[in-house]
């Protein structure tokens, strides 16, 4: 089953779906180990790791690539901050899909 998958089965289910904010594989690691059924890749915790405030400094390759190596970390659904897209509509396609191919379940933009 995709993580994806994973994620709408979850949703489907009664009560919320809880998802830890984390900003790297380890922290993403920690909300797995702790049982939760979903992380959730703060924007904002990100964007410190990296060094920088929350004012959209890191780029969309920034960010996905940090999605990515969350997605490959754990066996729960990753859902990521996707800024605004990026962009335009174009650059926001583009930004679902790069997310996409990183394993991440779900995004909000």
């Amino acid at each position: 089953m995709t993580q994806s998958a994973k994620l709408r089965a979850a949703l489907r289910e009664p009560g919320m779906v809880i998802a830890p904010g984390a900003y790297d594989g380890l922290t993403a690691m920690l909300v797995a180990q702790a049982g939760f059924p979903a992380v959730y890749m703060t924007g904002a915790g990100t964007s410190v790791a990296h060094g920088y405030p929350d004012f959209g400094l890191l780029t969309a390759t920034e960010m996905i690539a940090n999605a990515a190596r969350m997605a490959r970390a754990v066996d729960i659904p990753v859902i990521a901050d996707a800024d605004t897209g990026y962009g335009n509509e174009l650059n926001t396609v583009r930004t679902v899909r790069d997310y996409e191919q990183a394993g991440v379940a779900g995004i909000h933009i």
